[in-house]
């Protein structure tokens, strides 16, 4: 099953189906009230919304925001960064539950690392995700993020943190690697990573656009 992704802002037609796809996971499913994404960081922020190619079904929610100078932020989750790195945090990425298994979230990292961390210039990606799974991710498989040994109670329960250095080569090599495979995944018979996105994958190529979980947060 195929999706494209685009980048939403407040007054989108699909803001309210954001937000219904997060009312969905987290308050009925997960039964947690979460705050907007938008108020959990004092910087920039991109929201990315994942719909089927077949019939345009939203399925998918993800926001990116900064968190660079967040040092309380950074503290209370044992992250080491310094005051004037610039880090980014993916949050409150959900996924209906029809549609999970699909690798969903991992084109939609790839999408908000190629509209909003790599024009950023952001060091430091990072993200929450349940301590027990977190080692085993996909994320950690194919993109090259490392758990955190420290473990945290936060709004999705009991977590560790996910980071990556953006300017390791580890980091492109595992973008290589995980668009070759969403790629072949989608059919596309030359699937070589040229550091673009593949035709059809993303409906939006407007990087400006900075309006800016399943088990992901």
């Amino acid at each position: 099953m195929k999706v494209f992704i685009e980048a939403i802002g407040p007054s989108s037609a699909f803001a309210w189906s954001a937000a219904a796809i997060r009312k969905e996971v987290f308050e009925n499913e997960w039964k947690r009230t979460l705050e907007p994404p938008m108020l959990q960081s004092r910087g920039q922020h991109l929201d990315l919304i994942a719909r089927l190619e077949s019939s345009g079904e939203p399925v998918a929610v993800l926001t990116v925001a900064e968190t660079t100078g967040n040092a309380a932020m950074h503290k209370r989750f044992g992250l080491p960064f310094k005051a004037n790195d610039r880090a980014a945090r993916y949050t409150q990425l959900a996924v209906l539950k029809p549609y999970r298994g699909m690798d969903i979230p991992l084109q939609l990292i790839l999408e908000a690392k190629r509209r909003f961390v790599k024009p950023g210039g952001f060091q430091y990606t990072w993200l929450l995700f349940d301590a027990e799974r977190a080692s085993n991710s996909s994320l950690c498989r194919r993109l090259n993020f490392h758990a955190g040994t420290g473990t945290y109670r936060s709004e999705y329960g009991r977590v560790r943190t996910l980071t990556r250095d953006e300017k390791r080569p580890e980091a492109y090599d595992a973008d290589s690697a995980a668009m070759h495979y969403i790629a072949a995944l989608k059919g596309f018979p030359n699937s070589e990573y040229q550091s673009t996105i593949p035709a059809g994958f993303a409906a939006s190529n407007d990087s400006s656009n900075l309006h800016v979980a399943t088990q992901l947060s």
